[in-house]
């Protein structure tokens, strides 16, 4: 009986689950698509090219899609087993309420380990390629467009002004074409009645073929600042041109540009990096005591040496009889030790800005370390914050379970985002901000939990009065008494 109540949960647990992870990574598609539209749309885009962004963006939805998904399906499988009264029937029988749960823990470890596994390994190789294919979106040039009385500035060092144009955007009439550039032995004005707008036969080249039209090109002036110029003009029967399109064509960015960055890093990468960042910002305070130092003559060791190599903005301190000499004329004694102090002062804020780069580079990266154990963590939390609270509201479907779900993710999301926020400006550790949503929704998890094994309603004023008094207990009266 136990093995086929456990196969019951199980199935009555995956159906809702697989159901909701997908809208709810659809939800995230579609904020996805609403944010980066205007990158997308008018840059005639293969229809591959989408598809892969948007494979690789499902990727690095997945951490936020799991734990709502956890906590959805939780709710509804657990709401509509308390519905139908199938919990009281399994309690009335002798079964526990982890007893009967074992099944969905199981399921939940499993999604914790994998969702662990999944942001380590799998999510920053997606984030690599995700990002590289946006870049290589964003700063493709959009598709070719050229309107009727209106000039076009797509194409580079070429300004484009028709004034007519076929439905067949083939034929074109009273073409004026501005040159910007003077790199190229092409005239600097072309003028035409008609002409024909064909790609090459690689796409990478535009072809106008122009019709009775005049060419103006400006001619190198002889003499500089010369105020006139001579120009040359030639009367054309037909013409064809060819201008450069590989602007419009999207260019791979290299993978290895974006590797270092902290997103796309696992464990082990991010733990070196942080590391390396301690090491490099130890060397820096020690440069500052070893460039300095050679200056305070009352302090001064006769074995350190002044070396221009790490202080390459600072004059050499001024010693021996130099430093004597210059005693003996106050006036040039002070303005020496002024520029100097001024050159240690800028050598000092220039380290500091430098410190201070560094730190926020390593809460970055801490941030991110952090993130890989919350974002697993969030999906066995959240089972047993739904499981309790669809046992609790006995509810099931997509009615009021979906509205506490969305409630709870969002408050958690809210408190998540804060923390980060707060552990990003130095308020607070890394540590205490990425961990402040689950250290925050934790307790309210066991308290479900105990609420729903023992059966007694939420909102039951007696039971938090009788745990107040509890409490008093273990402390000393006089606390209470302030």
């Amino acid at each position: 009986m136990i093995k086929k109540v456990d196969a019951y949960f199980l199935r009555s647990f995956l159906g809702p689950f697989i159901v909701t992870f997908f809208i709810a990574l659809l939800i995230l598609l579609i904020q996805f698509l609403w944010k980066y539209i205007e990158d997308l749309v008018g840059k005639g885009l293969e229809w591959w090219v989408v598809a892969k962004l948007l494979f690789y963006a499902s990727a690095n939805m997945i951490p936020l899609a799991l734990p709502l998904a956890t906590l959805l399906s939780s709710i509804m499988l657990y709401g509509n087993l308390g519905e139908r009264f199938e919990l009281a029937a399994l309690k009335s029988a002798g079964i526990s309420m982890f007893r009967f749960m074992r099944s969905t823990i199981m399921v939940g470890v499993i999604i914790t380990a994998g969702a662990f596994l999944f942001n380590n390994y799998v999510l920053p190789s997606a984030s690599l390629k995700f990002w590289t294919t946006l870049i290589d979106i964003t700063r493709q040039k959009p598709a070719l467009n050229i309107k009727p009385n209106e000039f076009y500035n797509e194409i580079e060092d070429y300004s484009i002004l028709i004034g007519g144009k076929d439905e067949d955007n083939v034929r074109i009439h009273d073409i004026t074409i501005y040159e910007e550039g003077r790199a190229s032995n092409q005239g600097n004005v072309l003028i035409a009645l008609d002409g024909e707008m064909l790609p090459s036969a690689d796409q990478s080249s535009l072809i106008l073929r122009l019709k009775n039209g005049k060419q103006y090109e400006e001619l190198d002036p002889d003499v500089r600042n010369k105020k006139q110029y001579e120009h040359v003009r030639m009367e054309f029967g037909e013409w064809e041109k060819a201008l450069d399109l590989s602007g419009f064509q999207m260019q791979q960015t290299s993978e290895e540009l974006y590797r270092d960055h902290y997103k796309m890093m696992n464990i082990n990468q991010l733990s070196k990096a942080i590391d390396t960042l301690y090491i490099k910002a130890q060397n820096k305070q020690a440069s500052v005591a070893t460039v300095i130092g050679v200056y305070y003559l009352f302090n001064r060791d006769s074995s350190v040496v002044f070396d221009a190599s790490k202080a390459s903005n600072l004059p050499p301190p001024v010693e021996g009889q130099a430093f004597i000499d210059a005693l003996d004329k106050p006036g040039t004694a002070i303005q020496r030790s002024l520029a100097t102090v001024r050159n240690v002062g800028n050598f000092t804020r220039q380290v500091d800005d430098s410190l201070g780069f560094t730190d926020d580079k390593i809460k970055e990266h801490k941030i991110e370390w952090h993130r890989k154990f919350t974002l697993s963590l969030a999906c066995i939390l959240f089972l047993f914050i739904g499981a309790p609270l669809g046992a609790i509201i006995r509810k099931g479907g997509f009615g009021l379970p979906v509205i506490f779900s969305i409630l709870i993710f969002i408050v958690y999301y809210v408190i998540t985002i804060t923390g980060e926020k707060m552990a990003s400006q130095g308020v607070i550790t890394p540590f205490s901000g990425m961990w402040l949503g689950i250290m925050l929704i934790f307790p309210f998890s066991l308290l479900l939990t105990v609420k729903a094994k023992n059966d007694s309603p939420v909102f039951n004023r007696d039971w938090y009065i009788n745990l107040v008094d509890k409490w008093k207990k273990l402390w000393p009266l006089r606390l209470f008494r302030k």
